[in-house]
């Protein structure tokens, strides 16, 4: 497990207010997905495949195992994270929607935190930033969707590959918006405009699952994956998993697949957003756990 920090321990999160080689496994998957609409999602093909990383993977953290065979029925997933000009559009809602939530502006930024909250700005095609957990599934619902699962975001993440990056074995700077190429913490600047294809986008065509910004799931961590790991929403998890990587982060090991995050309220949530699915139940068919 590792925080936006940086740091491999385990920190409470503040949820509601802000602050080797991978053992390859046969892919019981189609490659082929479903565009929708203007390319916006798309849907992703059932199957199986093996959730979390081998003993060997370079950079692997303990809470990465077991791995677990998990099987998901077809699901929708947004292209990018949500945008700015999105999440503006629906901001009204959102808060009559849910209270609680809570995000901040760019001019609302706290002095402590690294980089720039986008809204407010010109950034409006960047991932919406600075958004707390209730703020993204509050989004989500409104536009007729919800928070992936943990398995969902790795399923898609992965498209089928079954190496430490969805891309190969080794980190490629090209494929994500990090702060490795500079190796300081936040060099990078702050979050940059999402695409919509291109090195920044899998297999499946989805686009910065791996940097740009964390983002929100529905799953409550665990420090372990296995039989006990949930694969259905987890309510209102009091330590949701986050997952993906961010601008903040220079760490490569931090862009895997199957690596596991938590928020670190020190640091803020710049280099936090989220995306949206649309599932069909049942969502999850069978499961086994190994090593």
């Amino acid at each position: 497990m590792t925080f936006i920090s940086d740091r491999s321990c385990v920190v409470l999160l503040l949820l509601m207010g802000g602050c080797g080689t991978a053992k390859r496994v046969p892919a019981q998957v189609s490659a082929r997905v479903e565009p929708v609409a203007e390319a916006r999602a798309v849907w992703l093909p059932a199957g199986r495949f093996e959730m979390g990383s081998p003993e060997g993977e370079a950079g692997r953290d303990a809470d990465e195992g077991p791995r677990t065979k998990v099987a998901l029925e077809r699901f929708q997933m947004d292209v990018t994270p949500v945008t700015v000009r999105a999440f503006a559009a629906r901001a009204g809602q959102v808060r009559a929607k849910e209270p609680h939530a809570r995000w901040w502006t760019d001019a609302e930024t706290p002095a402590a935190w690294l980089g720039r909250c986008n809204l407010g700005s010109a950034r409006t095609e960047h991932p919406m930033n600075c958004v707390d957990w209730r703020a993204a599934r509050a989004y989500c619902e409104l536009v007729g969707g919800t928070l992936p699962t943990e398995a969902e975001w790795e399923y898609a993440a992965r498209a089928t590959a079954p190496a430490a990056y969805w891309w190969g074995a080794a980190f490629d700077g090209a494929r994500v918006v990090s702060s490795v190429a500079c190796a300081s913490r936040g060099c990078q600047g702050g979050t940059a405009p999402v695409v919509h294809a291109g090195l920044r986008c899998n297999g499946w065509g989805l686009c910065d699952m791996a940097g740009n910004v964390w983002q929100w799931t529905a799953t409550a961590y665990r420090e372990q994956l296995g039989e006990a790991t949930p694969t259905e929403p987890s309510g209102v998890p009091e330590n949701p998993v986050l997952r993906g990587g961010s601008w903040l982060n220079h760490v490569p090991s931090l862009f895997r697949s199957a690596h596991r995050g938590l928020a670190y309220p020190r640091n803020g949530l710049t280099g936090v957003g989220f995306r949206c699915v649309h599932r069909r139940p049942p969502k999850v068919m069978s499961r086994r756990t190994h090593e």
